[in-house]
């Protein structure tokens, strides 16, 4: 039996098709029909020269600018993905969930915006904050990434092993993603 596992690369793909139209019975050309999604419509009023597969390359400055505008607290139309979240059950959230389960909004552990980093030219950017429990102990051990400070879109959901906080103890959250 053979392991099925694909390793996802960064990159983007592109189908080129060369299209040439055919001539009617009167010699004039039978334009190519273009389908509500954008592409050729191929069926018998084309014929098909020839179809590419290929992949891109990306630039540096292509890769920074979608590490500032996906997790950068500043420069797009709305914060990247900047906000960390906890909360202290087990992960449940899925890729259709929308909220953190549970999220912490009190005792120094609610959402807070943390600092982005990226190094220009890199693959990777970090979202790190440090929360420092407040008032009363408080257990955690699930952690998200968002785009607001309440609300917004959740991305980046991830569990850890439960660390229970003592008034004063902090616990520092570092998310390094990787975008390629």
């Amino acid at each position: 039996m053979l392991l099925s596992e694909g390793i996802a690369l960064p990159r983007a793909k592109g189908v080129i098709q060369h299209l040439r139209p055919k001539l009617d019975a009167q010699g004039v050309l039978i334009p190519i029909r273009i389908g509500d999604d954008g592409a050729p419509i191929i069926d018998d009023n084309v014929e098909v020269v020839g179809e590419e597969v290929v992949y891109n390359v990306i630039t540096n400055a292509g890769r920074d600018y979608l590490h500032s505008q996906g997790y950068n607290t500043s420069g797009g139309a709305a914060n990247g993905f900047c906000y960390i979240g906890l909360s202290n059950d087990t992960l449940t959230e899925t890729t259709a969930s929308t909220t953190l389960s549970t999220e912490i909004t009190t005792n120094g552990l609610a959402r807070a915006v943390g600092v982005y980093a990226h190094t220009t030219g890199t693959n990777t950017t970090t979202i790190t904050n440090t929360f420092t429990c407040a008032t009363a102990p408080q257990a955690a051990q699930k952690a998200a990434l968002f785009t607001a400070s309440s609300a917004g879109t959740m991305n980046h959901a991830l569990s850890f092993t439960q660390r229970s906080l003592q008034i004063a103890d902090t616990l520092a959250v570092t998310f390094t993603i990787t975008l390629g």
